[in-house]
């Protein structure tokens, strides 16, 4: 956020959307470059393994080829992540170690789902899904959010946040998953949420 006051108010429109949402189910756009590449990617992901990758203190698992992302492409909560290509990625996981200080995590993302909708950080048609608690290895509380949006090239978009808090900071740390839907396919999105391993105080 570029300010203090935006970051309140931003915060006290998530804790209404809390609220609003208990009975349902960042500052930079995740869009960048994940607008380009085809399906002979996304074939090309699952033919290979797995590998094992730490985003701050989350170990978590992404396929073999997958690299770090830019450091220039972080520049607020968002601080690293890992891209499915080099040159023309259409996936993106990403890690942010504390989008703002509540120890819950569903306070937390009902904040990034606010910015979502008013800061439109997501481009267009920006939809919430399923939304519930969730057992992460490592964390004290542990929470998921599906959602869907499309790009600025008008490619389908899907993405899940996986947040965390931690058992001895009380921070709550989010991971994102995002990308195009021809190539983040439902088994690759369980896959990798499924691998995710909260390693607490680190």
């Amino acid at each position: 956020m570029k300010s203090a006051l935006k970051k309140t108010a931003l915060t006290c429109a998530a804790a209404a959307l809390t609220l609003s949402m208990a009975a349902c189910g960042s500052s930079e756009s995740p869009q960048g470059k994940q607008e380009s590449g085809g399906a002979s990617q996304a074939q090309g992901q699952k033919k290979g393994g797995m590998q094992d990758v730490m985003l701050g203190q989350v170990s978590l698992k992404v396929p073999e080829g997958w690299v770090k992302s830019p450091e220039e492409d972080f520049d607020g909560d968002w601080t690293e992540g890992y891209d499915d290509s080099a040159d023309s990625p259409t996936i993106r996981v990403r890690m942010a170690p504390e989008i703002n200080d509540s120890p819950h995590p569903d306070v937390v993302e009902a904040e990034l789902a606010t910015r979502a909708q008013v800061g439109g950080f997501y481009g267009s048609d920006w939809k919430g899904g399923k939304r519930q608690k969730a057992e992460i290895p490592g964390a004290f509380r542990g929470f998921t959010a599906d959602f869907t949006y499309v790009s600025d090239s008008d490619s389908p978009m899907r993405g899940r946040w996986i947040l965390m808090t931690d058992p001895q900071t009380y921070k709550v740390v989010t991971i994102e998953i995002a990308g195009q839907e021809k190539t983040l396919d439902e088994d690759l999105l369980k896959e990798i949420a499924d691998s995710v391993e909260l390693k607490p105080g680190k």
